[in-house]
């Protein structure tokens, strides 16, 4: 016997509870799935889902099916809706965009979907963002290794940029730019080629780069 969806019971988290949770996961709307047999099939959608459901809901009564299939159908909307957002407001890499989504509670299928008309759309592209990043992060006083940690917590393999690394870095600009923060930087009255080199490492310069850097400094100083 096929049983039809009569009813949807949607419950938002408690505000006050949520802003002091420490998880990175955004909490859950939860839903009761009521069916003209008295079943009752609990499940949890993403927050702007369960206030959709709330403000706009489905035309019931519907085979379960059906209405499974629909509330799935409208994550996947909104899914691509609060991605398209998060691209207005700056780039991504793809896999930044794949951990904020499945923190917000999409899931993967509908996040792959998202994501591979958004590749389509040249809305996200890797190496676009990779390019981009690179030469941001070079006017910022970044090295080398620090740009490398950084684009792979997006999720981006350096082995897949094209050009990668001959056509971004050289040790001529690694130097010049490490000079260049050192001269912004007041020279230290103890230890100072330590203290400058373990600076510019910081910073993700080679040890190579940062000791000619932090020499070239102290002699400029005499």
């Amino acid at each position: 016997m096929t049983l039809s969806m009569v009813e949807l019971e949607v419950r938002l988290p408690d505000r006050k509870r949520a802003s002091s949770s420490f998880s990175l996961n955004k909490p859950m709307a939860e839903v009761s799935c009521i069916m003209d047999g008295g079943r009752v099939r609990e499940i949890v959608v993403p927050v702007r889902v369960g206030r959709v459901l709330m403000t706009d809901p489905l035309p019931l009564p519907l085979p379960e099916e059906e209405a499974f299939d629909a509330i799935h159908a409208l994550e996947g909307r909104i899914c691509f809706s609060v991605m398209t957002e998060m691209l207005s407001r700056r780039d991504y890499a793809t896999g930044e965009l794949r951990d904020k989504l499945k923190r917000y509670g999409y899931r993967d299928q509908e996040i792959d979907a998202c994501l591979a008309k958004a590749a389509d759309l040249r809305f996200i592209d890797d190496n676009r963002f990779a390019g981009y990043f690179i030469e941001e992060r070079k006017r910022r006083g970044w090295g080398k290794r620090k740009i490398e940690r950084e684009l792979s917590l997006r999720g981006v393999s350096i082995e897949d940029i094209p050009g990668y690394p001959d056509e971004y870095f050289t040790d001529e600009d690694d130097l010049e730019r490490a000079c260049a923060l050192l001269t912004r930087k007041s020279l230290p009255d103890d230890r100072a080629f330590e203290k400058l080199v373990r600076h510019l490492m910081g910073k993700g310069f080679s040890y190579g780069v940062a000791a000619q850097a932090a020499r070239r400094r102290i002699d400029d100083s005499r």
